[in-house]
């Protein structure tokens, strides 16, 4: 079966494996209703899906009830509960507001009859203004002269379908984090926007919990994180089939909870999004 993108890679609805190597095939959307989506199972065997990927399709979802030029500007939203990997996503998208340059979308993804995450979007329709962001502090490697790095086994195991170049620096205490990091996908995207805008989505949940590790953490390196919130500002359009700089610093930990602040540019080095997300830390044992 092909799906209504144009790639190959569903049986019956369901993913296999190999179509989790293209985005393509991961944010493909059924109409099922009034605002009322649904994304197709897998079968990759890992049991749960990456959150980023339950983010970009409720990203999706909310932009195509939007009007035309409308796109997200930011979202907030919090990881309820892990969502497995093979029964269907239904995604509900309910209309907060319709303005005449604003539109708001709460997105609730539900398996089973159980609200795994929710989400508030709001669309905005681009408007003249000024043109400015914060510069990079320091360089880092050009993606063409960084060492390209193979997948963790997490991600090998959800068919992680980036390429990855990777020049973070270990820190003091020892700490290797995962940012920063050239990321591009294995293969032409959609130019549309709004699938942009959710590819992003869905690279901007990859390891901010992680790289949330305070310098001089009690915590050992292979401790365990868990996404709690999520917020995303979209400034930008930017193509995720081209090579993105992803960066990350802690910002606070307390209470098992931690803070952290990614930045997300395109080659030249503009800012396209910035990412705040809080995570939960905690031992292995």
């Amino acid at each position: 079966m092909t799906t209504s993108n144009g790639t190959s890679g569903t049986v019956g609805g369901t993913l296999s494996a190999a179509a989790w190597h293209d985005l393509r095939s991961l944010l493909d959307l059924t109409p099922t209703g009034a605002d009322r989506f649904s994304a197709p199972a897998t079968m990759t065997g890992h049991r749960t899906l990456f959150g980023g990927l339950v983010a970009a399709l409720a990203v999706l979802a909310a932009g195509r009830t939007g009007r035309p030029g409308q796109l997200p500007h930011s979202l907030h939203a919090y990881f309820l509960r892990k969502a497995s990997d093979f029964p269907f996503l239904d995604i509900r998208v309910h209309r907060i507001r319709d303005g005449r340059a604003f539109a708001v979308r709460e997105v609730e993804v539900n398996q089973e009859g159980r609200t795994l995450f929710t989400m508030m979007a709001s669309l905005h329709a681009a408007e003249a203004g000024d043109d400015w962001y914060e510069g990079e502090e320091g360089g880092v490697d050009d993606p063409a002269t960084a060492v390209t790095v193979q997948p963790t086994q997490r991600l090998r195991d959800v068919g992680f379908p980036f390429e990855i170049r990777h020049v973070a620096r270990p820190r003091a205490d020892g700490f290797v984090p995962l940012h920063p990091m050239w990321l591009r996908h294995h293969r032409p995207l959609p130019a549309d926007p709004l699938w942009q805008a959710a590819a992003l989505t869905y690279i901007s949940d990859l390891g901010v919990v992680m790289d949330a590790r305070p310098p001089g953490s009690t915590l050992p390196h292979d401790f365990v994180g868990t996404s709690l919130d999520h917020t995303v500002w979209f400034h930008r359009p930017v193509r995720l089939d081209d090579w993105v700089l992803m960066e990350s610093d802690p910002l606070n930990s307390s209470g098992g909870r931690a803070l952290s602040n990614a930045r997300i540019r395109d080659r030249s080095g503009r800012l396209v999004a910035t990412v705040l997300q809080e995570g939960l830390h905690r031992r292995v044992d």
